[in-house]
């Protein structure tokens, strides 16, 4: 019985020790309520605000995806591109040497042919 009375004088003693402590906190929290309350009636203007900027700034986001988006298939088209006046110079120095040797071809079947015509 005297260790249960012992501890029961304890828990009085940190209770008590408790209760200065809550005070202190709650007079605390009061103190803040009261610093805050003016801006209370702001509120629903600040609310709507932030909901609208959430909005915009939701359109910003995909706005930069979107061009982050564009800017990758513009760099690919611009490979693409140079990649194509490549070939296309390919090409056309290819043509270029056909086109030479067919006018030597042409230029050594008319020699043969006139060779041929003098020998007659």
């Amino acid at each position: 019985a005297v260790v249960s009375t012992q501890s029961t004088g304890d828990l009085l003693k940190s209770k008590a020790k408790e209760i200065p402590e809550t005070n202190n906190k709650v007079s605390e929290v009061f103190d803040l309520v009261r610093k805050i309350e003016p801006a209370l009636s702001t509120m629903p203007e600040i609310v709507n605000r932030l909901t609208t900027l959430k909005a915009i700034h939701e359109h910003a986001a995909q706005f930069a995806t979107n061009l982050s988006a564009l800017e990758a298939t513009q760099a690919t088209v611009t490979k693409n591109l140079a990649n194509q006046a490549a070939l296309l110079k390919k090409v056309e120095d290819n043509i270029s040497e056909n086109l030479k040797q067919i006018n030597d071809n042409c230029a050594n079947v008319s020699s043969r042919i006139d060779k041929l015509g003098k020998k007659k």
